[in-house]
């Protein structure tokens, strides 16, 4: 009885409801992801086979690592101001999206500097180019955090889903086609278009701000830069710490050994989305436990992070113990190899999803510099794994140092956020 009492006050508390119905969304969009970009991906890489699947996963790491300058690592200030300063949404959206279109801008001159520069074949520098333009077409995600602001994600999660389908079906064609590596390309380009029309259609139809409540502002321009400039460096780090591993294998191994190691990230990265999906309602949420009090704000992140410890340790070791089953089963014998690579793979991610709402604090907090250092270490860390590990066990050596440098960096950020916030341990601010 007491249990039923106790679901009864959960369907009746509005703001308990609001946040579960937000995460049923969200979990219904990454489901669709996961399997539809899980099966898909797979019959792709089947369709390219391991070498023509590297020569695409390296031209998509060597674009990635200039996307974190496209973002401006603005996406969470962002969220934190419309969801404080609702009566300046207009202004948020409009400085936000026009700060986003100039950072897409400087990160395709960049990418195309660097792929001037670079000793690349004429076929990858053109691969990493159609990929590069979908930079732009990004600068619409800040509808996506205006949704994810009101825990309205459901608006979102229908023009992801709209475009997946969309995307699926183009992929599917192209397989049953036999088209060239290059077609791929260029619907990489064409999901990041289709994704903003319909991010754009979504935001017009439920949104009721008017053109008179858009407008650039040059302070809140440069405040949300302020705060976000160390994110900037992070978002550099993080896509790093998950692609320089291909880019370096493509460099001092061989294309095969990317195809190997990009199998094996298409299955160790999904676990990646718990995050994302929980973050997307939970934010908010810590956002306003911290304005009732920095010990509620404390509680809830413990409990997240218990939480996620007690699921994370047993699915890691499980997909660990059926690496080389899962791969085979998805991507064939072909690929075989690459599940040596997820057994070890999979635990690099451990520390992110065990740690996502511990590190929220940090956003909450004002304490953003801390991720400029955890990039300058993470850069470091996988550079030099890389590096040393490559050439002594081949494409494993990259799975090898990336687990290294994400035990590393958890390690140093706990240091970091303990000195001043105190979550795990005792201390005069979060007692």
């Amino acid at each position: 009885m007491k249990l039923i009492a106790k679901i009864d006050n959960f369907k009746n508390h509005a703001g308990i409801m609001k946040y579960l119905k937000n995460t049923s969304w969200l979990l219904a969009d990454n489901v669709l992801k996961l399997i539809v970009g899980l099966f898909i991906g797979a019959w792709v890489a089947r369709h390219l086979g391991p070498k023509d699947y590297g020569v695409f996963s390296y031209a998509a790491s060597f674009v990635a690592m200039f996307g974190g300058i496209a973002t401006l690592g603005l996406d969470s200030i962002v969220v934190r101001e419309l969801v404080s300063k609702k009566h300046l949404n207009g202004e948020v959206i409009a400085t936000t999206f026009i700060l986003k279109v100039i950072g897409a801008c400087i990160a395709l001159l960049l990418l195309c500097a660097g792929l001037l520069l670079s000793d690349l074949s004429k076929e990858i520098r053109i691969i990493a180019l159609f990929m590069g333009f979908s930079f732009i077409f990004q600068s619409v995600n800040v509808v996506r955090l205006y949704f994810q602001s009101i825990v309205k994600s459901k608006y979102f999660v229908m023009a992801n889903v709209g475009s997946v389908i969309i995307s699926a079906i183009v992929k599917i064609s192209l397989i049953l086609m036999d088209a060239p590596l290059i077609d791929f390309a260029k619907v990489f380009l064409f999901d990041a278009f289709t994704l903003s029309l319909f991010l754009m259609y979504f935001y017009i139809k439920k949104t009721n701000l008017k053109i008179i409540d858009y407008s650039f502002n040059t302070s809140l321009a440069k405040e949300l830069l302020k705060d976000s400039w160390p994110l900037i460096f992070a978002a550099i780090a993080s896509v790093i710490k998950l692609k320089l591993g291909q880019v370096m294998l493509g460099s001092l191994g061989s294309f095969e050994d990317v195809g190997y190691y990009a199998a094996a990230s298409r299955l160790s990265e999904l676990w990646f989305l718990i995050p994302v999906l929980l973050g997307s309602s939970i934010y908010p949420a810590l956002i306003k436990a911290r304005e009732v009090s920095p010990v509620l704000l404390k509680t809830r992140v413990l409990t997240i992070t218990k939480v996620m410890l007690a699921f994370a340790i047993p699915f890691a070791t499980i997909v660990s113990l059926l690496s080389e089953f899962a791969i085979t089963l998805l991507f064939g014998d072909e690929f075989k190899e690459a599940g040596h690579y997820l057994a070890f793979q999979i635990w690099s991610g451990l520390p992110y999803v065990v740690l996502f709402a511990y590190s929220q604090v940090t956003y909450i907090e004002g304490m953003t510099k801390i991720h400029l250092y955890l990039a300058i270490l993470s850069i470091v860390s996988i550079a030099i794994f890389n590096y040393w590990l490559i050439p002594l066990f081949g494409g494993i050596g990259a799975v090898y140092a990336s687990l290294i440098t994400a035990l590393l960096g958890s390690c140093v950020m706990i240091i970091l956020i303990e000195k001043d916030v105190k979550i795990f341990t005792k201390g005069a601010k979060y007692v």
